[in-house]
């Protein structure tokens, strides 16, 4: 037995994975050795009619399986934390485009003083911040098939750099012209988004097949954490002094010059910075390396079994089992009903994402006369956008998506209904308000995706929640129409209570949602 070559014996090559040799070879040779003393084993060795030849293939090539999952699952659990940790730093970049809020005015004032148009105001500024969504939601889809095809390493690269490139380019577009801030930090900071998000995601689920909820939980909570470190970064850099707005007759901007002459560098700065952590979180991210031989293994087995109808010898363990479950494929998941209604609560939700996220600070500039104040509750928001991801992840593990959402869709609507209710109650509401309801709308960004994966099977998850993000589009044209069109006319009570009704109607939809397991629970 030991001269004996291991492909020999199994009637195959001997396995490769990715180049990593060590990850499979070396625990299969240790496993043979210990088959070769084995009682049972040896009376297989010893007979050498072809029905046992058969039952000791498979025997090999299911304890070959089930020994890549035992003795590598110490060295998987942590190559596999490090893989999550790189998708954290990876969304920790990306989930800047939630400081549009905090950025916006020195934005907006520095446009009217020194570029054009001259006329600016809040809630035009807001296309911005739709853009890079409404780029985010069109291309996912194509993120998911980059990861396919290029592994989940180069497309969160790819993405990376169309991301930080935008951030560069919009020192010198901020000059020039409110239009050209567009196409720079929303078409090509939502593209990068779009390309590099589901993959890192996609990423840890793979390295963590059964805890879908908490890893994309842990990864997006990096999206929400973003914006607590670079609230404060962009706050320090331009508004050191703490200076207050002036009053105009259209609304509350910055004329200083100091103020003015920071906001352009500050794009450097904040671009430098999502450079490094990404080439950080980029050497991180990476695809598991024994997932082509897991495949190989599976075919072989079943194969072997298929020879013998009279005996299945050797079932897959139950993880393996999981995964054998059918994937569908994009075209097959549009023509479900589990589909549509997800899409349509997504829409629904994101209307508050879109409308708190870009608004909250002129909200509060109404009241509040402090701008390291509003700036440090952006912050303290995007620490509780950060843990509510993680929150509502461990709900969806923990429970199921369906029960998940509707706890969502409850709190939403208790938040918006009573916001407006922070202009007379001052500062402490308004805070905490602010960060309750950043706490309750993150919960969308990590159980859509553990749903999806669910629901239509991991092998073509990124692809298919990319198809699912297109509502993200929807929601923010049709909520910076609202804001644009409507604040004026309805006011703020009228926005807030137009978000608490689009929660209410996706906790309507959510209800419908019936997708169960083969055991009858809900996923």
């Amino acid at each position: 037995m030991a001269g004996t070559n291991t492909g020999d014996i199994m009637g195959l090559t001997p396995f490769q994975s990715n180049g990593d040799t060590n990850c499979v070879c070396m625990p299969l040779e240790r496993w043979i050795k210990n088959f070769s003393t084995n009682a049972d084993s040896k009376r297989l060795i010893e007979d050498d009619t072809d029905r046992n030849q058969q039952q000791r293939r498979a025997l090999l090539l299911h304890s070959a399986a089930t020994n890549m999952s035992n003795i590598g699952l110490r060295r998987r659990k942590w190559r596999g934390m490090v893989a999550v940790a790189g998708g954290i730093l990876i969304h920790l970049t990306l989930g800047t485009t939630y400081t549009f809020g905090n950025l916006s005015p020195y934005l907006v004032s520095y446009i009217r003083e020194r570029s054009k148009p001259s006329n600016l105001t809040y809630e035009m500024a807001t296309w911005i911040f739709a853009t890079a969504h409404i780029m985010q939601g069109s291309f996912m889809y194509f993120g998911g098939l980059l990861d396919k095809k290029l592994g989940a390493r180069v497309t969160v690269l790819i993405g990376s750099i169309i991301q930080s490139a935008g951030v560069l380019l919009t020192y010198f577009s901020i000059k020039f012209s409110f239009y050209l801030v567009i196409v720079t930090y929303g078409v090509m900071f939502g593209l990068g988004i779009a390309l590099a998000y589901g993959a890192a995601i996609t990423c840890g689920m793979r390295w963590f097949p059964k805890h879908k909820g908490i890893v994309s939980g842990l990864v997006v909570a990096g999206f929400g954490g973003g914006a607590f470190i670079f609230s404060l970064v962009q706050t320090a850099y331009i508004n050191p002094a703490n200076i207050s707005p002036t009053e105009t007759p259209s609304g509350k901007y910055f004329d200083q010059k100091e103020i003015l002459d920071r906001t352009p560098t500050c794009f450097l700065l904040l671009g430098g910075c999502y450079i490094v952590l990404q080439l950080i979180g980029t050497l991180f991210v990476v695809d598991p390396p024994d997932k082509e031989v897991v495949f190989l293994l599976r075919s072989k087995i079943s194969s072997q079994q298929s020879e013998n109808q009279s005996e299945r010898l050797f079932p897959l363990p139950d993880e393996e089992r999981e995964e054998i479950d059918s994937n569908l494929k994009t075209s097959a998941v549009v023509r479900t009903r589990a589909f549509w209604t997800m899409w349509f609560t997504y829409v629904l939700n994101i209307e508050t994402q879109v409308l708190v996220s870009s608004l909250y600070k002129v909200f509060g500039q109404n009241f509040i006369h402090d701008d390291h104040f509003l700036s440090l509750v952006g912050s303290f928001a995007s620490v509780f956008n950060c843990l509510g991801r993680v929150f509502w992840g461990y709900l969806g593990d923990r429970f199921s998506f369906r029960n998940a959402m509707l706890g969502l869709c409850t709190f939403s609507v208790a938040f918006m209904v009573t916001f407006i209710a922070a202009e007379e109650a001052g500062k402490a509401m308004f805070a905490i308000w602010v960060c309750a309801i950043f706490f309750t709308f993150s919960g969308n960004f990590a159980l859509f995706p553990m749903a999806t994966a669910r629901s239509f099977g991991e092998e073509n998850a990124g692809p298919n929640y990319g198809i699912l993000f297109t509502a993200v589009t929807v929601s923010s044209v049709s909520g910076t129409l609202f804001a644009y069109t409507l604040s004026e006319r309805i006011g703020w009570i009228g926005l807030f209570y137009f978000c608490a009704g689009c929660s209410l109607a996706g906790g309507i939809t959510t209800f419908t949602f019936n997708v169960k397991t083969s055991k009858g629970r809900g996923i």
